[in-house]
């Protein structure tokens, strides 16, 4: 496991990495940099500009901001298995309830859990906050999710 998981457990690390799955969590050598941030409001307030947002183009959308928040919307989402969670495609923008959110905003409070995830009629922005409300905020891709 990487050192930066050592400080919280192997749990909430293993979801945090593997949730994004390959689509969206860091840019590869052949993506183009894109400004991304996230606001966290719960459950401390952390803004992060940096991540990276991005699809597969068969209904799956991934994003990642520096740790801070991740989450995938779509049927090829990592935890899948995760009790509970939706599988349903990314559409564009609208409310997309049940899927697995986490983060660890300050290195002291970690989250994760299904949650909502809004996307802004804009494609780029939208909220979050998870079933319990124990975590919400808002993130900006930076870039119009496909």
């Amino acid at each position: 496991m990487p050192s930066r998981c050592s400080r919280i457990t192997s749990t909430v690390c293993t979801l945090t990495l593997s949730i994004c799955f390959g689509v969206a969590c860091g840019s590869g050598p052949s993506a183009p940099p894109v400004k991304a941030s996230a606001k966290i409001d719960r459950p401390v307030s952390v803004t992060v500009n940096s991540g990276s947002c991005e699809s597969d183009g068969k209904g799956t959308v991934g994003a990642s901001f520096g740790g801070v928040l991740s989450f995938n919307i779509g049927p090829a989402t990592a935890g899948g298995s995760f009790i509970g969670m939706n599988m349903t495609p990314y559409r564009g923008p609208g409310a997309y309830i049940k899927v697995l959110i986490s983060g660890y905003p300050d290195k002291t409070h970690a989250f994760f859990g299904l949650g909502t995830v809004v996307v802004h009629a804009d494609r780029r922005s939208g909220t979050f906050i998870t079933d319990d409300g124990a975590a919400s905020g808002s993130w900006n891709c930076g870039a119009s999710l496909k």
